[in-house]
């Protein structure tokens, strides 16, 4: 079991995806791609702020769930992402 989370450990990646100063539709093209191929997303709103943006628009436009990252969990929590 240890050895299979050794692996999967090795295969993950981090992606940093920029969403755009504006609405949902101001990510790159190359940014949605990357984010269509997540399994998981997860939006830093401690700094970032996207006025207007519903969290059920973005996942609309992702088609998956997206989790949030308030101020507790970008200072505290960071290991749970």
């Amino acid at each position: 079991r240890e050895r299979e989370r050794e692996r999967a450990a090795a295969r993950m990646v981090l992606y940093l995806v920029g969403l755009g100063l504006g609405d949902e539709n101001d990510i790159t093209a190359r940014g949605l791609a990357v984010v269509k191929t997540c399994k998981r997303i997860v939006l830093e709103s401690y700094t970032s702020i996207l006025p207007g943006i519903e969290k059920a628009r973005l996942e609309e436009v992702y088609g998956k769930p997206v989790e949030i990252a308030y101020r507790e969990k970008v200072e505290e929590g960071i290991e749970e992402v």
